[in-house]
């Protein structure tokens, strides 16, 4: 078929008056999936069916001529969207259909055509087709939705916001009883009109706004000795950055007097009044009535509601034209489709994506959110109630009972996790403490500005995890409770953290923690050994190895939860005089031999893994000239899972820890022929 035939042809054929559920083609799309050659497109459009005729529509006549499309693929659910995929090793170019996993309304994106999966990630380009509400399409398989405004404090967005907090209020009782109402330390109150100005409440009572944003390069507006008696007078409201004054504009026009913004509601001149306030976190997001997170601002002065992604949405926008089964014309429009994924156990946008020739300092934008990977603003996702997300092409919301998104109509559903899954599971905010291990995880792949600030960033969601939770001792970033085996945390390795310029792992100088917590070194954390293909730490139910624990970890300053000064784990173990040998590995895990020497000559030795917990400790034992090293390690359980130690200098019974080894089940070590039961000190 001569593919310029269509453009002639197009008028007589675009009337087709019924869909043909027997089209050879496309059978109507009403099956659940099906592959069809771009030339059999045309022809399936050229002998008058509509489905096929939409199709091609949605997919640029341009692109369909190229010889490089070779299938559409075809996956139908309720809602369509149309999906380009370019294969840049071979050069072949398809375009699917097809049902957008952990959704439940559907949704359609690009998976390769391709039998095998290639090393190489393709190109996706993806359109989604949709009709209003009020005036659905002929076709089950188009859902209706929104088009996104041109601005996000137009009159038609903030109907949309006030139409989830209206549904929030009347509809979800979890969350209505989590905030108190009462009003921070400092607020700046905004009123209606009048410049607003910083008040110190006293405990008064009060709907606020929190707004999560990020500094980038440029400081913000900053609160100190020099500025406090001013901003109490007033604030000219044209001094306020533009991300600010973004935010002061969405309050007013949801009716709500005060916000809280952290550059000006703390004493950026005063470390005491940080650690207060650091404190207090918790409660500043815990009992705001909405936090603002300015996503689509790559600093304060960026601004978030009016975005060029926005108008190129808005743009991209196409009206295509079908026909039903009388011949009656309806409207379906396509526009480029982002994808959905699950965030906080619900379906929405994914805000991850990382293509790789995009430089490190456009992915942030191009993830969709300038805040993702921010330490600082992780406990800001998780303790708001509700959160009005502004991303560069639309505002979502989250709240504990939904999520929505202003370009789709219905909610997104609660995503269930698997228990037969290696995906980590959902963070349940009603209870904190019983996720610690995924929330370290996930934090921990965030950057931090300041080192310095690993246990201070995450001092709010510990402080409100211990409210729950009040006969538990926290010690730097770990659970009395949940030791030992929170003690197996390894520094981890992947694809995203090499892409990371710079990425490493080191001791943070000065110390902030004792070596044995987490927060002691810069790295990605990963409680490895908790994962389904370890047993999901079934061997946690056994007796531990270690006994008797006693920890002095007092805090450095105001905050309880903050810095650690001379943290101290004592405890009583099996500890093993051995020499580790290096056969091989990657970067944060090596095969290894270890062998022990006991009183007498005789020679133990056991194969496994070594974790070490920095990139100093590693290249010291790949660098040992005679590749064996001796160290102390201590057993955790069933005399598999040990933590390396290496002697503080001049004293033989204190400890820094430097890693993590497991050995093979198979070599059945007898503790009590290895080592010796002694109480030992790791700082």
């Amino acid at each position: 078929m001569n593919r310029s035939r269509w453009r002639k042809s197009y008028d007589f054929f675009r009337k087709a008056s019924a869909v043909n559920k027997d089209c050879k083609f496309c059978r109507g799309l009403y099956d659940g999936s099906l592959r069809i050659c771009a030339t059999k497109l045309i022809n399936g459009s050229l002998i008058g069916c509509p489905a096929c005729v939409l199709l091609y529509q949605t997919i640029n006549p341009t692109d369909l001529s190229d010889p490089r499309i070779d299938l559409v693929h075809v996956r139908l659910f309720s809602d369509s969207h149309v999906s380009q995929t370019f294969d840049p090793k071979s050069g072949a170019m398809s375009r699917h259909l097809c049902a957008e996993e952990g959704f439940s309304k559907g949704g359609w994106f690009a998976s390769s055509s391709h039998t095998s999966t290639p090393p190489y990630a393709p190109v996706e380009r993806s359109v989604e087709l949709f009709s209003l509400k009020g005036s659905p399409s002929y076709w089950p398989r188009i859902g209706t939705a929104r088009h996104v405004a041109a601005v996000a404090d137009s009159s038609e967005c903030l109907e949309v916001i006030r139409t989830w907090v209206s549904d929030c209020n009347r509809k979800h009782a979890s969350c209505k009883k989590i905030s108190s109402g009462v009003l921070p330390d400092r607020v700046i109150f905004i009123g209606s009109g009048s410049d607003p100005r910083l008040i110190e409440p006293k405990g008064a009572l009060g709907r606020y706004i929190a707004l999560s944003h990020r500094w980038g390069g440029q400081l913000p507006m900053q609160l100190n000795k020099d500025t406090i008696n001013d901003f109490k007078h007033s604030i000219p409201f044209a001094r306020f950055p533009k991300s600010f004054q973004d935010a002061i504009r969405i309050c007013r026009a949801l009716a709500v007097e005060y916000i809280w913004i952290d550059s000006i509601c703390i004493m950026q001149d005063s470390a005491q009044d940080w650690e207060i306030q650091g404190s207090k976190m918790d409660q500043v997001y815990a009992n705001c009535w909405l936090a603002i997170a300015a996503d689509a601002a790559m600093n304060c002065h960026a601004g978030f509601i009016n975005t060029t992604e926005r108008q190129e949405l808005r743009r991209k926008t196409r009206q295509l034209v079908c026909y039903g089964p009388g011949g009656e014309r309806e409207e379906v429009f396509a526009r480029p489709s982002r994808k959905f994924g699950s965030l906080g156990g619900f379906g929405r946008h994914y805000e991850s994506w990382e293509p790789e020739d995009v430089q490190p300092s456009q992915k942030s934008i191009q993830e969709g959110s300038y805040l993702l990977r921010r330490g600082w603003v992780f406990q800001e996702t998780f303790l708001p109630r509700r959160v009005l997300h502004f991303l560069p092409n639309e505002v979502t919301w989250r709240c504990a009972s939904a999520s929505r998104c202003e370009c789709q109509i219905r909610p997104h559903d609660k995503v269930p996790h698997s228990a037969d899954t290696e995906e980590p599971r959902q963070i349940d905010t009603e209870n904190l403490k019983e996720f610690w291990r995924e929330i370290i995880e996930q934090y921990t792949r965030r950057q931090l500005t300041y080192n310095s600030d690993r246990l201070a960033a995450l001092a709010g969601l510990a402080s409100r995890a211990h409210l729950d939770n009040p006969d538990t001792e926290y010690y730097a970033g770990l659970w009395s409770d949940t030791l030992p085996s929170t003690l197996l945390w390894v520094v981890s390795w992947s694809i995203e953290s090499e892409r990371e310029s710079g990425y490493t792992s080191d001791r943070i100088e000065p110390p902030i923690a004792p070596t044995w917590s987490w927060a002691s070194v810069t790295g990605q954390i990963d409680f490895h050994f908790w994962k389904r293909s370890y047993g999901r730490g079934k061997w946690a139910n056994s007796a531990p190895d270690l006994t008797d624990i006693h920890i002095h970890c007092p805090p450095s300053g105001e905050n309880k939860y903050g810095t650690v000064k001379d943290g101290r784990l004592t405890a009583l173990g099996y500890i093993c005089q051995v020499n580790i040998s290096l056969t091989g590995g990657s970067r944060w895990h090596f095969p290894c031999k270890m062998e022990c020497r006991i009183p007498g000559g005789t020679s133990r030795k056991s194969i496994g893994y070594f974790y070490p917990d920095t990139e100093k400790v590693r290249d010291s034992l790949e660098a040992s000239s005679e590749a064996v090293n001796s160290l102390t390690v201590v057993s955790l359980y069933e005399s598999r899972l040990f933590l390396v130690l290496r002697q503080v200098e001049d004293d033989q019974s204190v400890f820094n820890r430097i890693g993590v080894m497991h050995c093979e089940e198979k070599d059945k070590i007898v503790l009590a022929d290895w080592g010796f039961k002694e109480r030992l000190t790791i700082v």
